[in-house]
């Protein structure tokens, strides 16, 4: 039996075309956050595919929340080893 999960989404418009992602994790790091999705499959559920972006709040209270791009390969590396943190204790929890 298959488990369903209920994943926010969000809409990237890219290069390709707009792309819908599940909002995997937003995590914090050195001060700023940071927002990782995967894109969904043609069945609705996110693939093993992450992308990391720089998320910013809509500083008025809204829901227009800013996605950037993470240009500097230092700073991507601390985010994808926060990341990979954050699914160690997932599996620890799960044990």
């Amino acid at each position: 039996m298959k488990k369903e999960l209920e994943v926010d989404t969000l809409t990237l418009f890219t290069d390709d075309g707009e792309v819908e992602c599940g909002i995997v994790n937003v995590m914090e790091v050195n001060g700023k956050e940071y927002i990782a999705v995967s894109p969904l499959g043609e069945d609705g559920d996110v693939t093993e595919d992450i992308w990391f972006y720089q998320f910013e709040r809509d500083s008025s209270g809204g829901d227009e929340h800013e996605i950037v791009f993470i240009e500097d390969d230092d700073e991507y590396e601390q985010i994808v080893d926060k990341f990979d943190e954050w699914l160690d204790t997932l599996e620890f929890e799960e044990e």
